[in-house]
């Protein structure tokens, strides 16, 4: 068996013709085989050349990165290139390029070398998400792809024209990390640029199943387990302020988070309705939690909960949640009672479920303590 070289992975941080003008040669060669690079097979070295002169530009910046695979007597057999959106809303986005080994070298996993070279490069030029595209037909591309965390995020038909055959490119990314505190918004309809058709108060997801739905100060979302959404539920629930009529007393370990979200998340996707997280529209920040369900299997009574921040207090939220809440009570559980329950010396929350037209029944003994049962049947 013939003795791998050994290999290591560099990045060329600057115009270094010996060092690109063996890139260059390496694929435009691939090029000529006609592997899946986007490039011509007639591409010269010189015109490649003068792309990589370009990118070293961009490099210089920290808006790019061209790593090269070399053997200990430095020859380069591999490379790979990142480079980062032009947009300027889009610099914690970057796209993976270029992955070329040399025929002689390839089974040696400097490919996988070379694509965490370049995730690790990418991250440390605070990339948060690291795209590519690849041809539908390059299936063992695809695998590799998948096997160092990237996933398909979408497709564009037949739009690679060789000859007279067309094929799908496959998009695909990979997570890098997000700093603390982003907010995760994907498609809902908050922050700067947000829109709806008019009239559309409610969003859907591909399935059908319910995603969001505006009130007239707030974003209702259905939960996801996202970071986001688990750091500001450990925020809100751990926070001594918001539990002060809590027997139970403040959330104290932050992992617990995720799987309540995901028990709210499959009650939505079973029943159709729950326990939402709330935003504001404004800048998608997560202003508390709240809606109704079911909070055991024997009782015969939907929960209204309601739980924000302290920053949010006092501006009529609750009441706002709350009458969205009811509404969809009514609809999707008729005739079932809302009920209430609240700590005696909890006047804010008594308040609101007052101005709900929720009435006092009376108190009950639960668990940790008495509470106070106000109660409404939706109409």
């Amino acid at each position: 068996m013939r003795e791998q070289p050994t290999v290591r992975v560099t990045f060329v941080r600057k115009s270094d013709r010996t060092a690109l003008a063996a890139v260059a040669e390496l694929v435009v060669a691939a090029a000529a085989r006609g592997e899946a690079l986007g490039l011509s097979t007639e591409i010269t070295r010189p015109e490649y050349e003068n792309h990589l002169e370009k990118l070293m530009i961009d490099a210089e910046r920290g808006d790019a990165g061209l790593a090269v695979a070399q053997t200990d007597e430095g020859t380069i057999i591999g490379t790979a290139q990142w480079t980062r959106s032009p947009y300027p809303t889009r610099r914690v986005l970057a796209e993976l390029d270029r992955v070329v080994v040399a025929p002689e070298a390839r089974g040696a996993g400097i490919g996988t070398a070379l694509i965490e070279a370049i995730a690790a490069d990418a991250r440390a030029a605070s990339v948060e998400v690291l795209m590519l595209e690849v041809r539908g037909n390059n299936h063992a591309a695809i695998a590799l792809y998948e096997r160092h965390g990237f996933h398909r995020t979408g497709a564009l038909r037949n739009v690679v024209a060789v000859g007279a055959a067309r094929h799908d490119v496959i998009l695909m990314s990979r997570e890098l990390g997000r700093p603390k505190d982003t907010d995760l918004l994907g498609e809902l309809p908050a922050g700067l640029g947000a829109s709806l058709p008019r009239g559309v108060t409610r969003g859907v997801d591909s399935t059908g199943h319910p995603e969001w739905q505006r009130t007239e100060r707030l974003l209702l979302c259905v939960p996801t387990t996202d970071p986001d959404v688990a750091d500001a539920y450990f925020a809100i629930h751990g926070d001594p302020a918001t539990n002060v009529h809590n027997p139970a007393g403040a959330m104290v370990d932050p992992d617990a988070a995720a799987p309540v979200l995901e028990v709210w998340r499959q009650h939505w996707r079973s029943e159709g309705f729950g326990y939402w997280v709330v935003r504001s529209p404004q800048d998608g920040q997560v202003l508390g939690f709240g809606g109704v369900r079911p909070v055991a299997e024997d009782e015969d009574f939907l929960n209204l909960y309601y739980r924000f921040r302290p920053s949010a207090w006092g501006k009529g939220y609750a009441t706002e949640l709350g009458r969205a809440s009811l509404a969809l009570a009514a609809k999707m559980a008729p005739g079932v009672p809302v009920v209430a329950l609240i700590r005696p010396r909890n006047e804010p929350s008594i308040r609101v479920a007052q101005r709900l037209g929720m009435r006092l029944e009376g108190e009950v003994q639960r668990q940790l303590g008495i509470y106070l049962r106000y109660a409404i049947v939706p109409e």
